[in-house]
């Protein structure tokens, strides 16, 4: 390999700053920003019950970091934040009809971008790229989730002999 050009984790980084330069005009039609469509993008994965725990662990943040950017969403009627009844301590999020619509919006950006970004590629040749980033997804999910566990110390046990 000749560098981050030729290594899986340099291509996947220009993947992500070109697709994100691509959906920037459609982002700012919509008026949402990138942390924000990030924002409204994990709550929609999670099936619209998500706590904000949950969510915050899905973009990689602390939860008092996500607090700000859902203070935001909320003021601007895209997320709504309710307790959960089945426990109080915990927030749930969880996509308003504008913050749905904004979604709407954004991703069918993101599907033309995409349709421009394969044009002229084997359709085979897509799907087996698809089967490959599936699988180093999860397996950087796994590593992800190894890191975030606390460590477990052994003690060291002293024998008299």
């Amino acid at each position: 390999m000749d560098g981050l050009n030729d290594s899986l984790s340099g291509q996947a980084g220009l993947l992500s700053e070109l697709l994100t330069a691509a959906i920037e005009p459609k982002l700012e039609a919509t008026g949402v920003s990138l942390g924000t469509f990030e924002l409204l993008s994990a709550v929609h994965a999670s099936g619209g019950r998500a706590t904000q725990v949950e969510v915050a662990k899905r973009l990689g943040i602390t939860p008092p970091s996500l607090s700000e950017s859902v203070k935001g969403a909320t003021n601007r009627n895209l997320i709504e934040q309710h307790t959960d009844s089945e426990d109080g301590r915990r927030k749930i999020l969880k996509l308003t009809p504008s913050g749905r619509k904004a979604m709407l919006s954004i991703v069918k950006g993101v599907s033309s971008a995409e349709i421009r970004m394969i044009d002229g590629i084997d359709p085979m040749q897509i799907a087996v790229a698809i089967d490959v980033l599936k699988k180093v997804n999860r397996n950087l999910a796994r590593i992800v989730q190894d890191e975030s566990q606390p460590k477990k110390r052994v003690k060291a046990v002293s024998r008299a002999t």
